[in-house]
């Protein structure tokens, strides 16, 4: 008798258990930052995104109260500064005073973080700027590694900090203007160690920029859902699968359980990080990096919650208009985040993508099915990849161009000098007003996406 040979189906079936006992194999035995473990962990996350709409993340807002509800005390919030961009402080902290749900930057829920050490006052009470540059340099970590002290970025951050002992602001802030970035990824190690031991026990930790405001109904609202009992990184993700890291300027949040792991449990994890920090480019990288080393990943989850950019250039997309917009970034000058948080002082409530059409004043959909065109107006806004470029001799032909493209086409801009028609896959308010210019968005689309939203009288 010949053996038995399995039909297709159940040699299939065996192939598909060998694999998946292989992958929970190599979960088990690889290290957490072993590049095949990030692929998987990358992959996972996008598959389960592919099975998720946008009205999900709405769902998620609106189901209150959440299961973990936290107080302000229960929060602390990291805002990293530098010389050269000290200014822009105190608008922060009016802008964030002004929030419709009377939270604020509280005395004691607030660190200042930077590349000097400084103090200033605000409506009445001292405000510290911790120099975390030099709590870098004077880490035990590196302090043992002679031979990294008098690296070219140490010797930098020396020269700076001379000018500002000596009252040479002209110098410090040319220093600073140079070397700034590069300082910058020495603040992010020693910032969270300050924190864990300033402000301790607190649920969630914030970390920002200076030139980023968060909005906090939403905010708030998101992370009653989330346990931080549990190890949790959220951010706005960029970066390769081998290094998947938080956007710093969009702000990015660890939980309770995440800073315990890390700077409890892990002192040569972060010892190494110091050292690292000596010639790391980015520092929100450096996080995300030292977090995979205690099993610790960005979750790809609600990194669209996240946004970087000011509020009159963020681009509303089909995957976000209905989830919820937790942050603004790039409000460099203090009276742009002084007009942010006078904008949003009334508002109560989470704030969603498409809000931002109606908070800044735009037409309804309705009105701008009458009028499609606007004259003097740029709703594209970037013209870099994916926009796409076509001729069109008239607005209208641009109008027709765009109308068949469905998301990919939301927004359009024509040129009437050159007769070029810009289309966007996602809309923006627009920050500009070419007098050359003619701009509109695909209605019948924006239409269809908004009434996936489901409510609108949040």
């Amino acid at each position: 008798m010949f053996p038995r040979v399995a039909g297709p189906r159940r040699l299939a079936g065996i192939s598909l258990l060998v694999l998946l006992t292989w992958i929970v194999v190599l979960w088990i035995v690889l290290p957490y930052d072993n590049s095949l473990v990030l692929f998987m962990q990358f992959s996972s996350s996008r598959l389960a995104a592919l099975f998720r709409s946008s009205t999900d993340d709405e769902r998620l807002v609106l189901d209150s109260p959440g299961l973990f509800p936290f107080t302000e005390e229960e929060v602390a919030y990291v805002v990293k500064t530098g010389y050269g961009t000290q200014e822009r402080l105190p608008a922060l902290l009016e802008a964030s005073k002004s929030i419709g749900t009377g939270t604020k930057y509280a005395e004691d829920n607030i660190l200042v973080v930077g590349d000097f050490a400084g103090k200033f006052e605000f409506q009445g009470r001292p405000i510290v700027i911790h120099d975390m540059v030099a709590a870098a340099v004077e880490n035990e970590a590196i302090l043992g590694a002679t031979q990294t002290r008098d690296t070219d970025r140490m010797q930098k951050y020396r020269n700076m900090t001379a000018a500002i002992q000596n009252g040479d602001k002209e110098e410090a802030a040319r220093y600073s203007k140079a070397v700034g970035w590069e300082l910058d990824a020495l603040k992010f190690i020693p910032s969270l160690q300050l924190a864990w031991k300033q402000l301790p026990g607190r649920k969630w930790y914030i970390l920002q920029d200076d030139d980023t405001f968060m909005i906090r109904p939403s905010l708030y609202r998101f992370l009653e859902h989330l346990n931080p009992a549990e190890a949790l990184y959220l951010g706005n993700a960029i970066g390769d699968y081998k290094a998947r890291f938080a956007h710093g300027g969009s702000s990015f949040i660890l939980s309770n359980k995440a800073m315990s792991r890390l700077l409890d449990d892990s002192p040569q994890v972060v010892a190494d990080a110091y050292i690292a920090s000596l010639d790391e480019t980015w520092g929100d990288r450096l996080v995300a990096t030292t977090l995979l080393r205690v099993g610790i990943y960005l979750s790809e989850r609600y990194g669209h919650f996240f946004n970087g950019e000011r509020p009159l250039i963020t681009k509303l997309a089909a995957d976000r208009i209905c989830s919820p917009l937790v942050s603004f970034h790039g409000l460099a000058r203090p009276q742009q985040m002084k007009d942010v948080g006078k904008t949003f002082a009334t508002i109560d409530r989470p704030v969603f993508w498409h809000d931002l059409w109606r908070i800044y004043g735009q037409p309804g959909l309705d009105a701008m099915a009458e009028r499609p065109i606007r004259a003097g107006r740029d709703h594209v806004g970037s013209k870099d990849d994916p926009v796409v470029h076509v001729h069109a001799a008239t607005a209208e032909a641009c109008i027709a161009a765009c109308s068949g493209l469905g998301v990919t086409c939301l927004a359009w801009t024509w040129d009437k000098a050159s007769k070029r028609c810009a289309m966007s896959p996602w809309v923006i308010v627009g920050e500009e007003e070419p007098t050359e210019s003619f701009s509109g968005l695909n209605v019948k689309e924006m239409m269809r996406l908004e009434s996936q939203c489901g409510r609108t009288d949040y």
